[in-house]
């Protein structure tokens, strides 16, 4: 490597690396997940909202609520919005909780209705619901501010309840938010019933068993236990929409009883645990660094197995064999499922490993007629749980990592499609991740495996990431107005290395340079909002997901610079 008053030698590299990993193995629960520092802060303000107007709409108040809305009192910055940390405030954080503030909170709770009030200010500031990109939370932010008695029900559209008659375009509409819909959609046609027309009351009364039967089935799937994926957010909106259609009394039941059970001690909600996500992020890194025959890996090895899906998710006609995010009844994430295949392979057995084969097998049986992938349902409508370039890629990848061939037809299927959704400037987007550098950096790692560096469509990705890097080194999500971040700058990095740049060639360096900085004296890394939990709405930082990020990254460089390195396994 050519070395320079700013260019880190292969010395600091390789102790960053070392750092590194095991400030990451540092968080290895026994179970295996890697999770998050017990001091890093997931309070979710938007979560804890929804959290308390489910309960408050169930009729569960008590001491457990009241110290909800208490903290979410003391969570309000002095520009009267909210977000979670290092997060801009937010136009769907804040309404949501000045809607559940103005709904749950007591008439006499100190500093509520001045919270509020602040809240709405701030609204306005940012744009109101109408500046939302995505349409579908601008009208969920409306129906939050009917059940705070500031917009009258008639005013909203209908939810088109009978859809759920024809399951098949349902599904392929809505994906994952199929569950949501079917709920609200109940529990909005049972408040408008008597100012429906005999034909809308009749179509209605057709299509509530096909939408409970949705919602029914995703709550069975989860063993009766009231959890939507673990998720306080997808947990209370479906509670939401059911208790206001009253009739499953026994799925309200469960739900806020478990929505009381997930509140910290402090009264918050946090984002929901990204367990599967957070260890996929953290194995790749460290099978990066040469740590494939390290015995602490082993029992995320045995948490992957167990974490894979083997039933049906009958509500999306989903077959079995993918992973999720979050818990042992994770909702089907094509993402995660790419991910952890190639973990997997790359573990000890990875070969002859059958949850491996389950996991081809099914991005096999998924993939989009057009040639990629959805997150959930296959053939999804575009927007937020459709198909997307960074996750085709990754399916991709997973699909070489099994052996299979650039001539195989999935893969030739796949990058077709990449290439025909490369945008003018040669990017590509990610649809769970901030701007495009995510999206571009990892397409391009699978053109340079699949066509070659040389093809014009891997040129371009690499020249727009190439534009796109800042004097200090860092990239950002590739808008004008972003700033460098750990998340970004890793992905960029390692997706040039992966494109053959040289490991001694300014941008490379600089970009090593920041990362080696950025790291904290503990070896991590910190988090900066680039993780999306809604598209353009809901965002969050994760440490995990940083340090993960920027250890794979400097780890490839170090076995580019040096040679493959033996870890301390």
């Amino acid at each position: 490597m050519v070395t320079s008053p700013s260019t880190p030698s292969t010395g600091r590299i390789d102790a960053a690396v070392t750092a590194g990993a095991e400030a990451l193995l540092a968080r290895r629960r026994p179970d295996g997940v890697f999770a998050p520092d017990a001091a890093e802060d997931r309070f979710s303000p938007a979560n804890t909202a929804l959290a308390l107007i489910a309960l408050h709409l169930a009729g569960v108040t008590g001491p457990d609520t009241a110290r909800g809305v208490d903290r979410l009192i003391e969570a309000q910055r002095d520009s009267g919005g909210w977000a979670m940390r290092g997060v801009p405030d937010e136009v769907l954080t804040t309404a949501v909780v000045a809607d559940a503030l103005d709904l749950a909170a007591p008439r006499d709770a100190a500093g509520a209705a001045h919270a509020v009030r602040a809240g709405r200010r701030r609204l306005a500031e940012l744009g109101g619901p109408e500046a939302l990109p995505e349409p579908v939370m601008a009208g969920l932010i409306r129906q939050f501010d009917v059940l705070a008695g500031r917009l009258d029900e008639a005013a909203l559209p209908r939810l088109p309840l009978e859809a759920l008659l024809l399951r098949g375009p349902a599904r392929r509409l809505l994906s994952l938010r199929l569950p949501i819909l079917a709920s609200m959609a109940l529990g909005q046609a049972t408040v408008r019933r008597r100012t429906q027309g005999l034909v809308r009351r009749r179509l209605d009364a057709l299509a509530r068993p096909a939408a409970l039967a949705v919602v029914r089935e995703a709550y069975e799937r989860e063993g009766g236990c009231g959890a939507f994926s673990t998720d306080p957010w997808l947990t209370g909106l479906i509670c939401v929409g059911t208790t206001r259609s009253g009739l499953a009394p026994d799925i309200v039941r469960a739900a806020t009883a478990w929505l009381r059970s997930a509140a910290g001690a402090d009264g918050g909600w946090e984002l929901m645990p990204l367990d599967v996500t957070w260890s996929s992020f953290a194995a790749s890194a460290l099978l990066e660094a040469g740590y494939a025959q390290d015995p602490r890996l082993a029992p995320t090895r045995a948490m992957f197995h167990e974490r894979q899906q083997n039933t049906p998710f009958a509500a999306l006609a989903c077959p079995p064999g993918y992973w999720g995010f979050s818990s042992a009844h994770s909702w089907p994430m094509a993402l995660e499922t790419a991910e952890i295949s190639s973990v997997l392979l790359r573990l000890p057995g990875g070969g002859d490993d059958p949850h491996v084969r389950r996991g081809i097998d099914w991005l096999t049986r998924m993939q989009d007629s057009a040639g990629s992938w959805s997150l959930a349902v296959r053939n999804s409508k575009p927007g937020g749980f459709g198909p997307c370039p960074q996750m085709t890629a990754k399916a991709v990848r997973a699909l070489l990592d099994h052996g299979a061939g650039a001539d195989d037809r999935r893969v030739v299927k796949a990058v077709r499609w990449l290439i025909s959704r490369q945008r003018a400037d040669g990017s590509y987007e990610a649809l769970w991740y901030r701007g495009r550098t995510a999206g571009t950096a990892v397409v391009l790692e699978t053109l340079c495996r699949t066509v070659g560096a040389a093809h014009p469509a891997a040129a371009r990705a690499g020249a727009w990431l190439l534009r796109r890097q800042a004097d200090d080194g860092s990239w950002g999500g590739g808008e004008s107005a972003d700033g460098g971040t750990v998340e970004d700058t890793a992905w960029a990095l390692y997706g040039l290395l992966a494109a053959g740049h040289d490991p001694g060639s300014r941008p490379v360096t600089a970009a090593a340079r920041y990362l080696t900085d950025a790291q904290r004296p503990d070896g991590g890394w910190t988090g900066s909002p680039v993780n999306e939990y809604i598209r353009f709405c809901y965002r969050y930082a994760d440490d995990t997901i940083a340090s993960g990020l920027a250890l794979r990254a400097l780890a490839k460089l170090r076995t580019a610079s040096l040679g493959p390195a033996e870890g301390s396994a």
